[in-house]
């Protein structure tokens, strides 16, 4: 099987050794962001997927988890 964002391999929750690095770091830091700003998911992730300093995996990552918010408002 092959990660949702790329043709490696699968290591876990669908994503690859690398992209899956980048979906808990993403986790990780949207708590404190929470905390400190109480900014929503979808808003953290746009404003990740934004900026110049985010790497590419995280990018890819966030994107990807755009992408399925908007799918599962439309689904709804």
């Amino acid at each position: 099987m092959n990660c949702k964002i790329c043709i490696r391999p699968v290591k876990e929750k669908d994503y690859c050794s690398l992209h899956l690095k980048a979906y808990q770091n993403i986790c990780e830091k949207f708590e404190a962001w929470n905390k400190a700003t109480e900014i929503f998911w979808i808003d953290y992730l746009t404003n990740i997927s934004k900026n110049s300093l985010t790497g590419e995996w995280a990018k890819e990552v966030a994107k990807h988890l755009i992408e399925d918010e908007r799918r599962n408002v439309k689904e709804k």
